[in-house]
């Protein structure tokens, strides 16, 4: 599946989007001519929650996006599971005026299983989680408009860290659709992965799917708020679906700075029971 996945990626990048009417002509801008800074699309980072931004870094631009600190509890099965994670930058740089490519570090993790009742069945680890490669592909409302549709295939490269990795290079094709209506952002997002199985070495599909509503606070200039639902299924009998109800929040300290808090709260008992985090974005 992730051969297909690569040969559909060629053929989108070989043939650019035609220019909508409603976006900014900013075609003759590469890699090596940047966009200037008066003529640069709304900073609109993926984080926080898990949906993504349809909206691409203007081509000769670099952004980092990090978590300062995210902290998950999860119990399943039995076991009850802790993990901290620090300093996990996506990095990303614009080539045109409607791609950009990027690198996801899943940065330093502590985590640490134990059994229910009783502990003495504890583990814990401590490295780098996997790094996954992405490029964001633009095809409509990248600067404005009512509506806005990118398509994101990603791969990911496995570290080789028990409970934090499960060892296997999997890929997938990410498709976010944004709706303007009025100062509101409703992101429909769907997903479809190539995954390991949780037991041997087969493969399977896993589907994923969110709805997510982002507004400005109102007396506010540059805080917005953000709610989501999110779901992860797959054909994987040992793989249970993951329900979600996400949180967040950002806060512009600047053009090209934004602030961020995010809490998400299982809703089934295979999905983890919380997550916090918060962290930071930056344009360059």
């Amino acid at each position: 599946m992730i051969v297909r996945l690569s040969a559909v990626v060629v053929l989108i990048t070989l043939v650019p989007p035609r220019a909508k009417a409603d976006d900014l002509d900013k075609s003759g801008y590469s890699l090596f001519d940047p966009v200037p800074d008066d003529l640069m699309r709304k900073f609109a980072p993926d984080r926080p929650t898990k949906g993504f931004s349809v909206r691409t870094i203007d081509a000769g631009h670099f952004e980092i996006e990090t978590d300062l600190a995210n902290y998950t509890i999860s119990n399943s099965n039995g076991s009850t599971t802790h993990s901290l994670q620090t300093l996990d930058p996506t990095l990303k740089l614009g080539l045109t005026n409607w791609m950009d490519i990027e690198v996801q570090f899943n940065g330093l993790q502590y985590t640490e299983s134990f059994d229910r009742p009783s502990p003495f069945n504890f583990q814990n680890t401590t490295g780098f989680g996997d790094i996954f490669l992405r490029s964001k592909i633009n095809l409509f409302g990248n600067d404005s408009g009512p509506a806005g549709f990118a398509l994101i295939p990603y791969v990911k490269l496995p570290s080789s860290y028990p409970l934090i990795s499960n060892g296997a290079v999997e890929g997938g094709l990410i498709a976010p659709l944004a709706l303007r209506p009025g100062d509101f952002i409703v992101t429909l997002m769907t997903e479809i992965d190539d995954l390991k199985s949780a037991f041997g070495n087969d493969r399977y599909a896993n589907f994923v799917n969110l709805v997510s509503v982002s507004h400005g606070l109102p007396g506010t200039d540059g805080v917005n708020a953000m709610v989501e639902l999110y779901s992860s299924a797959g054909t994987d009998p040992a793989t249970p679906p993951i329900y979600t109800l996400d949180f967040g929040m950002n806060f512009r300290l600047s053009q090209h700075t934004i602030l961020d808090v995010g809490l998400n709260l299982g809703l089934n008992s295979a999905a983890p029971k919380a997550q916090i985090y918060t962290g930071l974005s930056a344009r360059f």
